[in-house]
């Protein structure tokens, strides 16, 4: 039975990495849970809104996420977001101390 949890106006998948290999939950919204394994990198696009998109990796996914949370590797998050294929668009991430959410 696939779980799914509320989160803002939207449902998500409980997934785990296994769950994500056949491709199935391609453009599914979906929450997975694990440690970030890679320096997060922050940057800063000056264009007409100047914003910022931060990238790191999870289970070997790429997440991107629209912000620039305060996180760093090694910590355990939960993210909230939409599965691509090979990463995943984030509009929520969860630690232990804070969450950190996008506008969609």
């Amino acid at each position: 039975m696939v779980r799914r949890v509320k989160f803002g106006h939207h449902f998500y998948y409980v997934v785990t990495i296994e769950d994500l290999k056949d491709s199935k939950m391609r453009g599914k919204n979906i929450v997975l849970e694990g440690e970030i394994e890679t320096k997060p990198l922050i940057e800063f696009l000056p264009m007409e809104l100047p914003s910022w998109r931060t990238t790191f990796k999870l289970h070997g996914l790429s997440i991107e996420f629209a912000g620039s949370p305060c996180l760093g590797k090694g910590d355990r998050v939960k993210v909230y977001g939409r599965f691509v294929g090979d990463g995943i668009i984030a509009t929520a991430i969860e630690t232990e101390r804070a969450l950190f959410t996008t506008e969609e």
